[in-house]
């Protein structure tokens, strides 16, 4: 069987990363790129986490059943701040989660570090190798505080996809093919609500992922 596609993990990942920090979405990105060129499948599990999701994940092996996952109450997990997210490995199709921490999964890990992030992996105290955070140094007090980190990786990220709120050629050149396949948009260069429910409606009558973001496999579809 084929390869799950480069785009089926990302778009699976800015799904599941939610409205997290758009600087830290795209670096992760970058690391999912980069690992794939290795031959990697990696995809986010979550990003950004409400505080009541937060004290449910407290709450599990203290006043409700499971394991206990985390020592970090609501706003004491940098995911409350926009700037973690967790990961895992598919196998080759993508169709099932590898959890095992293997040397593909440390390689993400030293990936992802290389660019500024933190791996909980490497804690000492209470361990978390699917956990991944860009902090620079700040604790969950600091951001509390409203800190926040500086980004000074993220002007090596490449963007390779188009979503909500984009402007440029690039979008022109997106709203051009839709109208190729039926659709009534203003070619304005700018990603607005017409254009993500026309992308979306496309991406939906082709059996594509139903996300709004242009990414490989819709721009495949619509050149096709």
């Amino acid at each position: 069987m084929s390869r799950v596609a480069l785009d089926t993990l990302i778009n699976r990942s800015i799904r599941n990363m939610g409205a997290i920090d758009s600087r830290v979405r795209d670096m992760m990105i970058e690391v999912i790129r980069r690992a794939y060129s290795e031959g990697i499948n990696v995809q986010i599990s979550s990003g950004l986490r409400t505080n009541d999701e937060q004290n449910r994940l407290y709450a599990k092996g203290r006043t409700a059943s499971g394991n206990i996952v985390t020592n970090a109450r609501a706003g004491q997990s940098v995911h409350n701040y926009g700037l973690a997210v967790d990961y895992f490995l598919t196998n080759r199709t993508g169709d099932t989660a590898v959890w095992t921490v293997n040397d593909q999964w440390k390689r993400v890990a030293a990936i992802a570090k290389s660019m500024g992030f933190t791996w909980g992996g490497d804690w000492t105290s209470f361990p978390d190798a699917s956990h991944l955070e860009y902090t620079k140094g700040l604790t969950w007090k600091d951001l509390q505080a409203g800190r926040r980190p500086a980004f000074d990786q993220v002007s090596e990220v490449k963007k390779t996809w188009l979503e909500f709120g984009d402007e440029g050629a690039g979008v022109e050149a997106m709203q051009e093919l839709l109208n190729r396949h039926g659709y009534d948009l203003v070619i304005d260069g700018i990603f607005g609500p017409k254009t993500e429910r026309a992308l979306r409606s496309f991406q939906y009558q082709n059996g594509l992922v139903v996300d709004g973001v242009y990414g490989v496999n819709s721009k495949a579809a619509l050149e096709g």
